[in-house]
């Protein structure tokens, strides 16, 4: 029988989906384990619609993958159990530390629950923040390619739940990654234990002073580009509490530097009146599609402040769901440039008729890579989610309950409308600070103890909490007005 048909994970869910990567990736390090003894494994950042993964002091060519992937498909066709140890935290510190697994075994010591679950996979032991399998063969769908130094691992989508999904280069977005682990060397924080021990020094000012001025360096090196050639038009992309609305008003202060000014519109004033707006075949109207926008009349009035230099745009009232009657006059001199942000920014539907050399694309998203240990990433999703429910809940009376349970709506816009083009884009600015999460927790924690345990969201809030457990607090004191963090946590100059 295809193993499709007798799937026992659900993962069209992302707890779903998060399971199956879960067990994937404990068979994955189990069968590594056994090629490369006593060699580090690093579960690193998704990448090229995968997972990228490195084997410390090795790189992994073809004849490695074929070994691996006989080794992942031999564990899946035996149907192994996986073993669950319930065990106090104390006694998983010591587990660990017989087995030599150092990096988890100090990521355990800053965590505040008193339980911790281990799974066991044929003697090999690991922890994770969100559920694995009971069995092996639960998962059945799985790829491995090198990928220099290491390899990605890919397996389905929430969306395609019986295929794996179709490689693609994102060689920028690679970039990116690349560089924030550079930068969390030169600051010394590869990794959230090594953040936790400055924080406990009382020494994490100079942390967020450092992660600050390195943004300032990269909007410096952007600004300069857009100056030099002449760009007229700056659109501006990214998901959902990437810090775009603050991204744009920190470029247009580093514009004013290289004696360029700028203006900024969003693409949220364009949207079409919720009444007007058609809804699917579940009676529902996707907000987070590009046709919510009034496209045609956007075009028009870039093309007329291209021609003339001046014409009249529209604002949309949030609160009546309607665009505002009175349209209101923007123009724009030879030598001045026009930021737009939105999340479609990106899509060339929106700047169709507009010459290409006019226009200069950014894609801004919070792109973390720092890791609670080895074999458990701070996934990007998590923390732009974290960032959300807590601006959500000062700013907009939003609960917690409330987001998490339309966060999944709001990702499967994202993969539809945003991501697709991210590799468009002349440059990808990576909004995530390596002190964040700490912050974030002092936020976040107490609200997300608010979702009760009947509430369909629990199992997502007790997941952030215990991964927020792992991270030290950090006093939101030294973080500079101008940050994007402050767009979040309150006290922005830009507001």
């Amino acid at each position: 029988m295809d193993r499709k048909f007798d799937r026992k994970i659900d993962i069209t869910t992302i707890p779903g989906i998060r399971t199956y990567r879960n067990t994937l990736q404990l068979i994955l390090l189990k069968v590594l384990n056994d090629i490369f003894p006593h060699r580090k494994v690093k579960i690193e950042y998704s990448i090229n619609k995968g997972s990228f993964c490195t084997v410390e002091d090795i790189k992994i060519n073809n004849e490695h993958v074929e070994a691996i992937k006989k080794g992942v498909r031999e564990y899946i066709d035996k149907d192994v159990p996986i073993k669950e140890l319930h065990c106090t935290r104390q006694k998983a510190i010591e587990i660990f530390r017989e087995r030599k697994i150092y990096d988890i075994a100090e990521s355990l010591e800053y965590v505040n629950n008193p339980k911790v679950l281990i799974y066991n996979l044929d003697g090999f032991i690991s922890i994770f923040y969100s559920k694995v399998a009971e069995r092996t063969s639960y998962v059945d769908l799985f790829d491995i390619r090198a990928y220099e130094p290491g390899f990605i691992y890919f397996y389905p989508t929430r969306h395609k739940p019986y295929e794996l999904p179709q490689y693609t280069e994102q060689n920028k977005l690679a970039a990116v990654f690349g560089e924030f682990n550079r930068w969390g060397d030169v600051l010394g924080i590869p990794d959230v234990t090594s953040l936790n021990r400055v924080v406990r020094s009382g020494s994490v000012n100079d942390i967020i002073l450092a992660t600050e001025a390195l943004q300032d360096i990269k909007l410096g090196q952007i600004s300069r580009e857009i100056s030099e050639k002449h760009k007229k038009f700056v659109m501006i992309a990214g998901p959902s509490s990437s810090g775009k609305t603050t991204f744009a008003n920190r470029l247009k202060i580093h514009l004013i530097v290289h004696g360029v000014k700028a203006k900024i519109i969003s693409l949220d004033n364009y949207y079409i009146n919720r009444a007007d707006m058609v809804p699917d075949e579940t009676g529902k109207v996707d907000l987070e599609s590009v046709d919510a926008l009034d496209i045609c009349m956007f075009q028009d009035n870039m093309k007329e402040l291209s021609k003339k230099g001046h014409t009249m745009i529209p604002v949309f009232d949030f609160n009546t769901a309607s665009r505002k009657e009175e349209l209101i006059p923007l123009s724009l001199s030879d030598s001045e440039v026009l930021i737009i942000e939105g999340i479609h920014g990106l899509n060339p539907v929106m700047t169709k008729g507009i010459e290409e050399k006019y226009i200069y694309k950014i894609y801004i998203s919070a792109l973390t890579t720092i890791n609670i240990d080895s074999h458990n990433r701070f996934a990007t999703t998590d923390t732009r989610l974290i960032r959300r429910l807590t601006r959500d809940y000062e700013y907009r009376n939003s609960s917690a309950s409330r987001t998490l349970n339309m966060w999944e709506s709001v990702r499967s816009g994202e993969d539809k409308y945003i991501f697709p083009f991210q590799e468009q884009a002349d440059v990808i600015f990576n909004s995530a600070l390596m002190y964040e999460h700490g912050l974030l927790r002092v936020f976040a924690e107490p609200i997300l103890k608010k979702v009760k345990k009947d509430d369909p969201a629990y199992d997502e809030a007790k997941r952030l909490l215990d991964i927020l457990s792992a991270f030290e607090k950090i006093d939101s004191a030294a973080v500079p007005p101008s940050s994007i963090l402050r767009e979040f946590i309150g006290g922005s100059c830009f507001h």
